[in-house]
């Protein structure tokens, strides 16, 4: 009788309880996820600033960091540019925390900061915060990237 008395009065708690468990394993991906096909085979991280800057091609560099969001939101966008303007301009992340030194060598105060160099590695504009795909395209063409 004690028994059923326990089970009756902490129904409701197992019945949330195994709710949150659900949704918990349902948001759980089963599988590994793989890149798709049309992701650039480079991480954007991985690629020297210096070693973009002096290739002879314009590039645009994004300082920030893993973990900050408007960052996280950014890397796709930066690497359907890697992809899509390939040969023509140099996409580049570089992590602040990594990177000290190149951060206060370009006065990085907020993240994510994005600055286009040009073909000659010289800075012609940066923006701060999350920058929509369309405005930098819009100023790529400025720039003369097409």
């Amino acid at each position: 009788m004690k028994i059923v008395g326990v089970i009756q009065r902490y129904s409701p708690v197992w019945i949330v309880l195994s709710i949150c468990l659900l949704l918990m394993v349902s948001c759980t991906p089963t599988a590994p996820q793989t890149p798709a096909d049309n992701q650039p085979n480079v991480d954007l991280a991985s690629i020297p600033l210096e070693q973009a800057l002096s290739s002879g091609k314009p590039t645009l560099a994004e300082f920030g960091w893993r973990t900050c969001i408007p960052c996280k939101e950014m890397k796709p966008i930066l690497e359907e540019l890697a992809l899509e303007y390939q040969g023509k301009l140099n996409v580049v992340i570089v992590e602040v925390y990594e990177h000290e030194e190149l951060t206060r060598q370009y006065e990085i105060m907020v993240i994510p900061t994005q600055i286009f160099f040009d073909s000659k590695g010289k800075e012609i504009t940066r923006h701060i915060g999350f920058w929509a795909k369309e405005e930098i395209i819009a100023q790529l063409k400025k720039m003369g990237i097409e």
